[in-house]
């Protein structure tokens, strides 16, 4: 129904009992007003149809990534290698397959249960020695564990959860081009998928890569070249935040279907140990999931190494749970706006945001030798990450000093002071 249309009839029903005296002079104000709704009208449609645009992409994306309860993993040669479920919370993890900190009596009494034990291994760069196991059906709960093993709810005991790349859905808004950050010799480190490293736009880039990926899985490229291309990636009108650093890519996202990717917390370990031995002083980690108290050790244990740890906080929309490594206390959460210093519409929000980055139609590499945009608070993460990585090289630089001067750098934005929409403001 037109805009008018809806305005007359209004008028009339309200009008229905009053004397022909009033509303002549109704009719009066309708022709004043009759310009200004035919110029409302198609404003108003095309608001409308703005926003059923943006309805119909997020349903259609949350259909394609949306992953059945249980799924089995491929390798590379199309055979199974392993299978990952739904588990507490709405969160995924590889089926019946838990971690915890090693101790030979407590393996003694899984064997005990019919536990396998998967494998045994120190993480000597982050002074972790880890043992992983699946257990027996019946003994698939951390309640279970526990009881069996004699542990309190402070052990390291937790499943091998499913972390998810965070990818975004675009949005409309007005370009800008990303400045970098400095021109420095520096190392910067980022756990995500493999970079399409046949891409021209890092032909002059420095990148050492590392995968993490057991039983021959089928690495994806997308959201790993994207990330990095925002760091060090050259190519048309892109330029690289770091122009001369050395991009240290740990690998660890695997293929769950043509528009998901996943990578296990045993993964996630590794990456962290390989970087820590390799004297990364910033790690950017574009993904998500549940708070695990294996993944809260090996962060600590990161930075106790006096490594800066940056992260993407979810593309789960401003009423969703804190989720992790975001909101771990030693990790600088990322939230995404636009080049208004808008808030990217499904950016997560709470006490535990630390920054606002650039993170809407961004442009940045796309495997396969293209150029294209993307949006997220993955997005964004790199563009914190880059700046603490200028602001490690310089003279007695800690996690702790590196935070603090982007505390300085920021621009507030919304309520004064920190807050959860925007932490404590833009980084520019």
């Amino acid at each position: 129904m037109k805009l008018k249309s809806v305005i007359l009839s209004s008028l009339l029903f309200t009008s229905s009992t009053l004397s022909a005296a009033i509303i002549k002079p109704i009719n009066g104000v309708i022709e004043q007003v009759d310009p200004v709704i035919n110029q409302l009208e198609p404003r108003i449609t095309s608001q409308v149809e703005s926003i059923r645009k943006h309805e119909l992409i997020d349903d259609a994306t949350a259909i394609v990534t949306s992953l059945p309860k249980r799924l089995e993993i491929l390798n590379q040669l199309q055979a199974p290698a392993f299978v990952e479920v739904d588990v507490e919370h709405g969160f995924r993890a590889v089926e019946r397959q838990w971690i915890m900190l090693a101790n030979e009596q407590h393996q003694a009494k899984l064997l005990q249960i019919g536990a396998q034990i998967i494998v045994t291994k120190q993480y000597t760069s982050l002074g972790l020695s880890l043992v992983r196991f699946v257990v027996p059906t019946n003994y698939d709960s951390k309640a279970h564990l526990q009881r069996l093993l004699s542990l309190d709810d402070a052990a390291l005991l937790d499943r091998n959860h499913i972390y998810q790349a965070q990818n975004g859905s675009q949005q409309d808004a007005s370009t800008k081009k990303l400045t970098a950050m400095c021109d420095w010799s520096v190392k910067i480190g980022m756990i995500d998928s493999a970079i399409d490293t046949t891409h021209p736009g890092f032909s002059n880039t420095q990148i050492k890569m590392q995968s993490f990926l057991a039983n021959d899985l089928v690495p994806p490229y997308l959201h790993g070249t994207a990330v990095a291309g925002v760091l060090v990636g050259k190519y048309g009108q892109l330029m690289p935040l770091l122009s001369e650093a050395t991009l240290y890519s740990a690998a660890v996202f695997y293929q769950q279907s043509d528009f998901s990717q996943g990578a296990t917390l045993a993964a996630i370990v590794e990456a962290l140990n390989w970087l820590v031995a390799n004297e990364v002083p910033v790690i950017n980690m574009s993904f998500t999931g549940p708070d695990n108290a294996i993944l809260a050790a090996a962060i600590n244990a990161t930075a106790a190494k006096q490594v800066t740890l940056v992260a993407a906080a979810g593309n789960e929309g401003p009423a969703a749970l804190p989720l992790y490594p975001a909101a771990y206390q030693h990790v600088i959460a990322v939230t995404a706006l636009d080049s208004q210093n808008r808030i990217y519409r499904w950016s997560n929000k709470g006490d535990y945001i630390d920054f606002a980055a650039l993170g809407v139609n961004v442009m940045t590499l796309k495997a396969g030798g293209y150029l294209g945009r993307e949006s997220g608070t993955s997005i964004a993460a790199p563009r914190i990450s880059a700046a603490a990585a200028c602001l490690s090289a310089k003279p007695n630089a800690s996690p702790k000093n590196i935070y603090q001067a982007l505390q300085q750098q920021a621009n507030d934005l919304g309520e004064v002071g920190k807050d959860a929409v925007f932490g404590h403001g833009v980084i520019n």
